[in-house]
């Protein structure tokens, strides 16, 4: 270890040489001291040197001691290479430094008081020297400092190093393979993210034991479902479930929907619970609540379907509609006429249809576009229809109308002046009393005179 370390310095000497040949050109106005230090050129030891440059002294300060540390660390991260035989791996020495790094920022109950471990500052260098500099109008401070750092220090460190890697290979088998169960979504992430940190760690067969451990964590969190316990129409109660264990978690649910109000998300240790108003949901519609969980690791979105119609009425009316005449020759004022309609009820809950009306409407110009004709046909008013209907689906039916004689004709869709109808149908529900009104235009109609 000893050739290495002054190697290291060798290597360093040469560095600074070729660094301050090529200052030579620039023009000194200012310095620190009349003549520059020998340390700044030779190799002392149980010292480093840094240099740093900057456009004022506080820039060149701090570029000076980040030298110095990088030289310590790097040092350090060489001998770790060299002192374990293994080949000096760009991973490894990369990781290396960042523990290092660590260290020189914190005082650990194995280093005492020792000043590289608490911290490099200008507060410890036992020298320094500067320099300003104009080149091209342009000013540049050269900063030198002298840095106790003997050859015993690195030993320390890599002392440091080897007992936290064994920390780790120790932690690492502890967690390999997930022997550990898990009751919470968050131990499976906590421990997800401790292994990522000894995959980076490690660069050896221990790296992909740690990978292999990550996938199957993460397999465990893709096998996570919401099994539910309750599922009616506004209410939705649910347990989340890793194959047939309860696993729990402190995250709140986010839950949405395209349609319905979410009134209340309450989450106890093991299941939660929602409720939804689904008044402005409509039958016909896909209708849903969406469940939620976010985290950096791991997303779960879970599509909870409801079917209004099972609560709520909606009917539709796209057929044709046929007249039919009921022997006008025996009425002296009115034409009697039957009326057949067919409606499509989307829900199965049962309902009343309690009025209908009817309105022809007058082809204009081109027939492209029909309007509710106010004078020429009369409205047709059914009163107190009060059928009754259930089920899903289709249904046909027949109410009766009385039309003044005198307007019959003028009805007809023979006479090429109106073949299409507009209307309204008032219908309630029988389970809930909602009171619906379906409007309906432009449906051809036919009539038999």
């Amino acid at each position: 270890m000893h050739k290495e370390f002054q190697l290291f310095y060798i290597l360093h000497y040469i560095f600074l040489i070729l660094i301050l040949s090529s200052c030579a050109n620039l023009k000194v106005i200012e310095q620190s001291a009349p003549q520059k230090p020998s340390w700044i050129y030779g190799i002392e030891k149980d010292y480093l040197t840094g240099e740093g440059n900057g456009k004022d002294y506080n820039e060149a300060k701090y570029n000076a001691l980040q030298m110095v540390k990088e030289k310590i660390v790097s040092s350090v991260a060489q001998n770790i290479s060299f002192e374990q035989n293994i080949e000096v791996n760009e991973t490894r020495y990369n990781r290396a430094i960042e523990f290092l790094e660590e260290y020189t920022s914190k005082t650990t109950s194995k280093s005492g008081n020792r000043a590289y471990l608490q911290g490099v500052s200008l507060s410890k260098t036992s020298n320094f020297y500067w320099e300003k500099h104009r080149v091209n109008r342009i000013e540049k401070i050269f900063y030198y400092i002298k840095y106790p750092f003997a050859e015993s220090d690195i030993q320390i460190l890599i002392n440091e190093w080897e007992e936290q890697e064994d920390k780790l290979s120790q932690r690492l088998d502890t967690l390999k393979f997930n022997k550990n169960g898990h009751n919470t979504v968050e131990s499976i992430i906590a421990e997800i993210e401790e292994l990522q940190y000894l995959s980076g760690f490690f660069v050896d067969q221990r790296k992909s034991v740690a990978d292999i451990s990550i996938k199957n964590l993460r397999n465990k969190l893709n096998a996570i479902q919401i099994v539910p316990e309750i599922d009616t129409l506004g209410t939705y109660n649910y347990q989340l479930f890793l194959g047939n264990d309860v696993i729990e978690t402190m995250q709140e649910p986010h839950v949405t929907s395209n349609c319905a109000t979410i009134e209340q998300v309450s989450r106890s240790d093991t299941d939660a619970y929602i409720e939804y108003s689904y008044d402005n949901c409509l039958v016909d519609k896909d209708n849903f609540i969406e469940i939620t969980y976010l985290f950096e690791e791991w997303n779960l979105n879970h599509n909870v379907p409801f079917d209004v119609s099972l609560k709520k009425i909606s009917i539709e009316n796209k057929s044709d509609i046929i007249f039919s005449s009921v022997n006008k020759k025996l009425f002296s004022k009115e034409h009697r006429i039957k009326c057949h309609l067919n409606i499509y009820s989307k829900s199965p809950i049962p309902f009343t249809i309690n009025k209908i009306e009817l309105l022809p409407q007058l082809c204009r110009g081109n027939c492209e576009r029909y309007n509710n004709y106010k004078n020429f046909p009369i409205i047709i008013i059914i009163e107190d229809v009060n059928l009754n209907f259930s089920g899903k689906g289709n249904h046909d039916f027949v109410v009766n109308v009385n039309v003044p004689k005198s307007k019959s004709n003028q009805w007809a869709s023979r006479n090429g002046k109106s073949t299409k109808i507009s209307g309204k149908i008032y219908y309630s529900s029988k389970l809930t009393n909602e009171k619906k009104i379906y409007k309906f235009s432009d449906l051809e109609y036919f009539t038999n005179w």
